[in-house]
């Protein structure tokens, strides 16, 4: 913003007067002689101008200049890609250090301590319409070192984003929480079509065990 200080140019302003001299008629006299006044001197009064004071600029306002903020990283670090989409398993502590700004987020965090849950954070080079996260719930088999069974299946949809932006997900489950099972993303999804079931939410698919 520019700023202009406008000053009031002085102008000094003189009267002069003059006085015009002043001519006297003749008189007749009784003699043919005649007598002519003469003039009176000639007064000039020149006033003495008075000067205006100028008026003091108004003081200049500095101008502070915001700098924009710096770009975020890209790729993020510690994130996986998967053509133009990244994604990685965030650390208990980023969770928290997220859902302290995020009140949504905590509320989501909280159900974990009923409901078995997992966790991701997504990013695009794009924008999404909505994310897509399917997962399997798993845990491990008795008496088989390394080896687990699928509970059941888990799709969790959630609210868009715009490009470059990192949304943090919970992927909760409907199986009771216990330590023993994990929740497993295995395809991520960012979706440009428009949703046809309500955003977020979550559908679970338990497994069904055929009984002999």
């Amino acid at each position: 913003m520019k700023l202009s200080t406008f000053i009031t140019p002085l102008t000094l302003v003189i009267f002069i007067s003059l006085t015009h001299p002043v001519a006297v008629a003749q008189t007749p006299a009784a003699e043919t002689s005649s007598v002519t006044a003469s003039p009176s001197p000639t007064n000039k009064t020149t006033p003495t101008p008075t000067a205006k004071a100028k008026p003091k600029p108004s003081p200049k306002k500095k101008v502070q200049l915001i700098k924009p903020s710096p770009s975020p990283k890209w790729p993020p670090v510690g994130f996986k890609a998967m053509g133009d989409v990244y994604y990685r398993t965030p650390s208990t502590e980023v969770m928290m250090n997220v859902a302290a700004n995020n009140p949504a987020l905590s509320k989501e965090i909280v159900t974990c301590k009923e409901f078995a849950c997992g966790r991701i954070q997504v990013a695009a080079l794009i924008s999404c319409r909505y994310w897509e996260v399917t997962s399997k719930v798993v845990s491990p088999v008795p008496n088989v070192p390394k080896t687990f069974q699928t509970l059941g299946t888990l799709r969790t949809l959630a609210k868009r984003t715009t490009e470059k932006t990192i949304s943090t997900l919970v992927l909760k489950s409907a199986e009771k929480y216990s330590g023993f099972i994990a929740v497993v993303p295995t395809t991520i999804t960012c979706h440009q079509d428009p949703p046809t079931q309500p955003i977020p939410s979550s559908i679970y698919l338990p497994v069904v065990v055929a009984t002999p």
